[in-house]
């Protein structure tokens, strides 16, 4: 690691600790030269994972997209920005856990929705009927009569 001082690269570490709730270490370093201390923050990389759309096109993953979709699907309703962020990360992690480069486009949907139905009925209704291309009010009758004959969720709040 080069010094941000003097642009040694000897040093040590003096200290490290868990970050970002174990997402990452904190590291206190100091320089060999120039006695100057610094921290430094060291994160797993994660490998670059795509999204094949429908299309056949591929793009890279991001979760602003997929929380852009939870946003829209729970507009309006009592759902705190910070339920919404625990169901984009988990939907990041359950398809990063598949282990694949890249992924369809309605494995990511399948996951959202999933989330939703753990978080509100409204809000899960709202995106299953653009994932799923609603078009008549039939459609929006059957999964509404799918959504009630499954178990309702054991909280309201998302894990």
């Amino acid at each position: 690691m080069r010094c941000p001082y003097c642009a040694a690269d000897a040093g040590r570490v003096i200290d490290s600790r868990p970050a970002e709730r174990g997402v990452a270490v904190r590291r206190r370093r100091e320089c060999a030269r120039c006695e100057q201390r610094y921290s430094t923050h060291e994160r797993v990389e994660q490998q670059a994972l795509g999204v094949r759309k429908r299309s056949g096109e591929v793009e890279p993953f991001e979760r602003a997209k997929v929380l852009a979709g939870i946003a829209k699907a729970t507009k309006n309703l009592h759902i705190d920005d910070a339920a919404m962020g625990r169901v984009a990360a988990r939907v990041e992690a359950r398809v990063r856990a598949l282990g694949k480069r890249v992924v369809p486009s309605q494995v990511v949907g399948a996951e959202v929705l999933d989330g939703l139905r753990m978080v509100d009925d409204v809000a899960y209704m709202r995106f299953a009927s653009v994932y799923k291309n609603f078009t008549t009010p039939d459609d929006f009758r059957r999964e509404l009569a799918g959504l009630e004959k499954r178990p309702a969720p054991k909280s309201r709040h998302y894990p």
